[in-house]
């Protein structure tokens, strides 16, 4: 089967099968490969299951392929879908797919590239676009050595490049197991993989782990065997960082920057927010990451296969402090001005989690009078609080370390973690 680890495992609750029988399943319901080839396909599918199943027919008969969960389907990606030339397959029924929605290219038409993997952004700032992969682009696992056997609970958006990540993990290196999930709720996903016994590493989102934090009691999460844990798809802050080397003092703990469109980029293992500003200046072969006026820009063997190894603006603004470089936020909104003074979201919303008694913080602009914008944070608290003590409490912790401009004036406390489908908030 092509380099596919066949008798790799994944779980889905109690049950638990390898690739091979995923494989077969598929094989049985989607018949023959011939109805998909010169054409390019996305499969529709309800849950981690058959999307996984779909995925590796497709690496296997080197489809022009994808997933994406029926949920996120309405007719404005549809359509999205229709102008990108793609056909979708039905396959939310399990393991029994009806015909395609679209009908396959006249000969000569359509846009098929055999080996093609179609990546999904999150569409948190617009409709979804489908990012061009590979196999070869998604196998960022060349670059791991003595990489050991390990259960990986999966919790990411079912077509997402994070999603794609872990499942080739499982598919490509020898002992690594997935634990998948359906949950709505993914802490309670994760607390019954736990409580199973499943579990010994963990690849999430810090929004994730905030989440989590606050959700399944601590003494489950400790006596987990976990030793391996990779944080990604946020800024990663110093608190979320020491948190976990508290539960987990024995465990790897790396934080990865990556996108769609960059793939997996830079790893940073040393426990400590940003990363090295040494690697501007080191050119590894696979990954080049350089500064253009407060942007990251990165060049890298693992990006999409419309970047042809060119740089690649990530839109993400960095900034270099004593030797380290940290992420800032998004370039389009990231960026508060208040009266002619700037301020980073990213550094408030830093500052706040510092705090002991803080979970969890947003900070957004407001539009004011005379001085354009106010920031304002939105807060999750370890145990509730008075609403007015809480905010007295803040902006003392607040009070001379930030810039006064910089201190919310606006105070918003929430009971729980706003998760959104891609385990951002």
């Amino acid at each position: 089967m092509g380099g596919i680890c066949t008798e790799n495992r994944v779980s889905f609750g109690p049950e638990t099968l390898n690739w091979a029988t995923l494989c077969a399943r598929a094989e049985e319901a989607l018949g023959m490969a011939d109805q998909f080839t010169r054409r390019r396909v996305v499969a529709v599918v309800e849950g981690v299951e058959s999307a996984l199943a779909a995925l590796v027919y497709g690496l296997v008969h080197n489809l022009d392929w994808g997933v994406i969960e029926a949920a996120r389907l309405s007719p404005e990606v549809e359509a999205r879908f229709a102008q990108s030339g793609v056909s979708l397959v039905d396959f939310t029924t399990r393991y029994e797919p009806r015909p395609a929605a679209t009908a396959a290219p006249k000969d000569g038409q359509g846009d098929h590239v055999p080996g093609r993997i179609t990546v999904l952004t999150s569409g948190t700032t617009g409709l979804l676009k489908l990012i061009a992969h590979s196999k070869a682009t998604l196998n960022t696992f060349d670059r791991v050595r003595d990489l050991p056997p390990n259960r990986w609970f999966v919790p990411y958006q079912i077509g997402s490049y994070a999603w794609y990540q872990m499942a080739m993990l499982g598919l490509l290196v020898a002992g690594q197991d997935l634990v998948a999930c359906d949950a709505g709720d993914l802490a309670q996903g994760f607390e019954a993989a736990l409580s199973l016994g499943q579990v010994t590493a963990i690849s999430s989102t810090p929004t994730f782990w905030r989440h989590t934090l606050l959700s399944v009691d601590e003494s489950l999460l400790v006596s987990a065997p976990i030793r391996s844990i990779s944080l990604g798809g946020e800024i990663v802050d110093q608190a979320i960082l020491d948190r976990l080397a508290g539960l987990y003092p024995d465990a790897a703990i790396r934080h990865i920057y990556a996108s769609s469109e960059a793939g997996a980029a830079i790893v940073v293992a040393d426990g400590r927010a940003g990363f090295d500003a040494s690697l501007l200046k080191r050119d590894s072969g696979a990954v080049t990451v350089k500064i253009e006026e407060g942007r990251l820009f990165i060049r890298s063997a693992y990006g999409n296969r419309d970047a042809g190894g060119g740089w690649i603006d990530t839109g993400d603004l960095v900034e270099e402090r004593d030797g380290r470089v940290y992420f800032c936020g998004r370039a389009d909104n990231s960026m508060i001005n208040i009266g002619g003074q700037k301020a980073f979201s990213a550094d408030i919303e830093a500052h706040l989690l510092s705090h002991p008694d803080v979970v969890w913080a947003k900070v957004t602009a407001r539009r004011a009078p005379l001085v354009g914008s106010l920031p304002v944070a939105s807060v999750v608290l370890r145990q509730p609080q008075d609403t007015e003590a809480a905010e007295i409490m803040l902006t003392r912790h607040c009070d001379g370390r930030l810039a006064d401009y910089a201190i919310p004036r606006i105070w918003s406390f929430l009971e729980a973690v706003p998760v959104r489908a891609s385990l951002k908030s």
